[in-house]
């Protein structure tokens, strides 16, 4: 089964002293073949690898992207606009757009596993759009 990926899931595989990084590879080597990169998580991911852990992390990140290891899901004029949807439906929240846009791909490709570190957005929205949260 495929799971959609968040930032910080991506964050804590790449690196070994993250809290999560346990928890990221088991994630990830479970879901192998259908593990899923929003494009807008991909800056992210990369300003976090940059700044925290260096060019060598962004490259060995760049390497998965262009290897295959991940599938790239472009967000739609539909998915900016499910993005706006969801945000002001969540205002509470304050998911912002990389949140939003996580789940509007999961949505978009009708994908209910969300792998995410972020248990405060994500956890308020999962059960109102019947969504799983892992690890």
């Amino acid at each position: 089964m495929a799971v959609v990926l968040d930032t910080g899931i991506l964050y804590a595989y790449y690196d070994r002293a993250d809290s999560w990084h346990g928890a990221a590879i088991e994630v990830l080597d479970q879901h192998r073949g259908g593990l899923v990169v929003p494009a807008p998580v991909i800056p992210e991911v990369d300003h976090f690898l940059g700044s925290r852990l260096g060019d060598r992390a962004r490259t060995v990140f760049y390497e998965g992207l262009t290897g295959g290891h991940f599938f790239v899901a472009e967000l739609s004029a539909e998915g900016y606009a499910r993005v706006a949807a969801l945000n002001q439906q969540f205002a509470a929240v304050c998911l912002g757009f990389v949140d939003a846009a996580v789940i509007a791909t999961a949505e978009s490709l009708d994908l209910k596993r969300i792998a995410t570190t972020d248990r405060r957005d994500f956890g308020a929205v999962a059960e109102n759009l019947s969504l799983e949260i892992v690890p």
